[in-house]
């Protein structure tokens, strides 16, 4: 694929979004391994401990915290999964039977793998990925595998199938337990169970970044807005699809 203006490139990423119904979303508990890099990220304190630390630094409302509360049932199982992470999250990375044919192709594995860390730490800044090209399963946080025969990317347990692998920040979340903002296909792009003042997030489909209620949960910060080196990757990776 040819480069093309930005607006052509941020077409193709939600095409490529909408594209890649998820079909079997059961999240992952927060990966199987772990993860390498050491110790957890240490988080203490309850969920609504977390909520109230984020509305006093970020300045949200009563509403939104208020919110936040009565969608714990939501976003209580994210927030122990955030809590329970590796300081380095280890990703295995491999394809489902052949490698994908880019075009121009990569100069190796590990630039590519670079480029996909680099992509997925602009959706969740503050943490540190680590993916390895056919690394050991066993201890991953969770796996990759690329290059799907059909056209529907998803999660099953630590696993993540993509067939677009921009789609990874989107299906990554659900192995964090994160849920889709829609309760059915029909329903993508509604904007449902969103929290006061968001209406666009990865788990609606409908942005490459995550709403403020998902970041809580996640323990990302809602200030870190900046997407320019995720969206080079991005389109790094598209432009080279086949």
């Amino acid at each position: 694929m040819k480069k093309s203006s930005v607006k052509r490139i941020w077409s193709i990423l939600l095409l490529c979004l909408l594209l890649s119904i998820t079909v079997a979303c059961g999240g992952g508990g927060g990966g199987g391994g772990s993860g390498s890099g050491g110790s957890s990220s240490g988080v203490s304190g309850s969920y609504e401990e977390r909520v109230a630390n984020y509305k006093a630094a970020y300045g949200k409302s009563d509403e939104w915290e208020d919110w936040m509360i009565a969608n714990k049932a939501r976003y209580e199982a994210v927030f122990a999964a955030s809590s329970a992470k590796p300081a380095t999250i280890t990703i295995s990375f491999r394809y489902e039977t052949t490698p994908i044919s880019y075009n121009p192709a990569w100069a190796d594995e590990t630039e590519h793998m670079n480029v996909l860390a680099t992509m997925a730490e602009g959706a969740y800044p503050g943490y540190n990925f680590n993916i390895v090209f056919e690394g050991n399963t066993s201890s991953s946080y969770a796996n990759i595998i690329a290059g799907t025969a059909g056209s529907t990317s998803y999660s099953f347990g630590k696993d993540v199938y993509l067939y677009f692998e921009t789609i990874f920040n989107h299906e990554f979340g659900h192995t964090m337990n994160l849920p889709h903002h829609y309760d059915s296909v029909g329903e993508i792009g509604d904007g449902k169970h969103m929290p006061p003042g968001d209406t666009k997030c990865i788990m609606d489909r409908t942005s490459t970044m995550y709403c403020s209620a998902c970041r809580t949960a996640l323990g990302i910060p809602l200030d870190i807005t900046d997407t320019t080196a995720m969206d080079a990757a991005m389109t790094d990776i598209l432009s080279r699809y086949p």
